[in-house]
C-alpha cells in the first residue's frame, strides 16, 4: 500500500490533484486509516495510469469518470463512443483553425497589397472563401484546355509558401501608388519589367495563355474587380505600362550599351 504522498512522488501526480480524484470520485483510495490517511494499492496506481493516458488524449476528467464506472454498457463500447466523439470535435476543430488561417493569410495579403484592410475586404474574403469549391473550379475546364489549366494551377496562391504571391501584392501596390506617373516614368519602367519577368516565370512563358488569362480576369468598366486587387483603372494601368516598355524596349537596350 502507498500513502498519498508515495503515490504522488511514484506517479508525479500532485498531492492535491488525487485529494481532489477522491472528492469528485475519479479515483478512490483502497483504504482510508482512522487517523483519515488515504492509502492508494497497485490496482489504484494501474487506474489512475488510464486517467493519465486519457487525459493526455483530451478526455475531461468527467469523461474519463464516466468511462471508467462500472454502468450498463461495457467500458469498451463507452470508451469507443468517446474516442469517436473526440476525433469529430477534432476534426471540425480542425476545419475551423484552417478557415481562420486561410482568412488571416488573405487578410495579410490584402495589407501588403493595399497598406490598409478595410471592413469589406474581410467580408469579401468571407464570402470568397464560402463559395462552393465546384463553382469556382467550374471557370477553368470551362476557358482553357487542359495543359492551360495545369499551369494557371500552379500559379502563386496562399499557402505554405506565400513568398510569391506576396511578391505580387507588392507590385500591385506599387501600380497603385504610381498610377499618376507616365508610362516612361523610371517607376512605371521598373514595374512593367517586373510584371513581365513574374507573368513569364509563372506562365511557362505561354504568352498567349498570359493574354488569355489577362482579358477572362478582366473586370468590365463599373464591375468589381474578379481578382483581388485587379480593379479595371489598375489593369488599364498595367496595360499601358507594358505597352510602352515592349514598344521602347529595344531603345532602353540601346541606351545600356551606350
Amino acid at each position: 500500500m502507498y500513502s498519498i504522498g508515495q503515490l504522488s512522488k511514484k506517479t508525479n501526480i500532485s498531492i492535491r490533484a488525487l485529494r481532489y480524484y477522491d472528492e469528485i470520485g475519479l479515483l478512490k483510495p483502497a483504504k482510508i486509516s482512522e487517523s483519515g490517511y488515504r492509502y492508494y494499492s497497485n490496482e489504484e496506481i494501474n487506474t489512475l495510469r488510464h486517467i493519465t493516458a486519457l487525459k493526455e488524449l483530451g478526455f475531461t476528467l468527467a469523461a474519463i469518470k464516466d468511462m471508467l464506472s462500472a454502468e450498463e454498457h461495457p467500458k469498451e463500447q463507452r470508451l469507443r463512443v468517446y474516442l469517436d466523439f473526440e476525433l469529430k470535435t477534432i476534426e471540425a476543430e480542425r476545419k475551423r483553425l484552417n478557415e481562420m488561417e486561410k482568412l488571416l493569410q488573405l487578410a495579410q495579403y490584402g495589407l501588403e497589397m493595399n497598406g490598409e484592410l478595410q471592413p469589406e475586404d474581410i467580408f469579401l474574403f468571407i464570402k470568397a472563401m464560402q463559395t462552393p469549391p465546384s463553382a469556382r473550379s467550374s471557370f477553368l475546364p470551362d476557358n482553357f484546355t487542359a495543359s492551360e489549366v495545369e499551369i494557371i494551377k500552379q500559379l502563386p496562391g496562399l499557402g505554405d509558401d506565400q513568398s510569391q504571391a506576396m511578391e505580387w501584392a507588392k507590385v500591385v501596390r506599387m501600380v497603385k501608388v504610381s498610377l499618376h506617373e507616365p508610362p516612361s516614368s523610371e517607376i512605371s519602367r521598373l514595374l512593367a519589367a517586373r510584371i513581365i519577368e513574374l507573368s513569364m516565370e509563372w506562365f511557362k512563358e505561354d504568352e498567349q495563355l498570359i493574354s488569355k488569362y489577362w482579358s477572362l480576369i478582366r473586370p468590365n468598366r463599373g464591375e468589381d474587380a474578379k481578382v483581388f486587387g485587379l480593379s479595371r483603372e489598375v489593369m488599364d494601368h498595367i496595360d499601358c505600362i507594358v505597352d510602352w516598355y515592349l514598344e521602347h524596349e529595344h531603345e532602353q537596350e540601346g541606351e545600356g550599351h551606350e
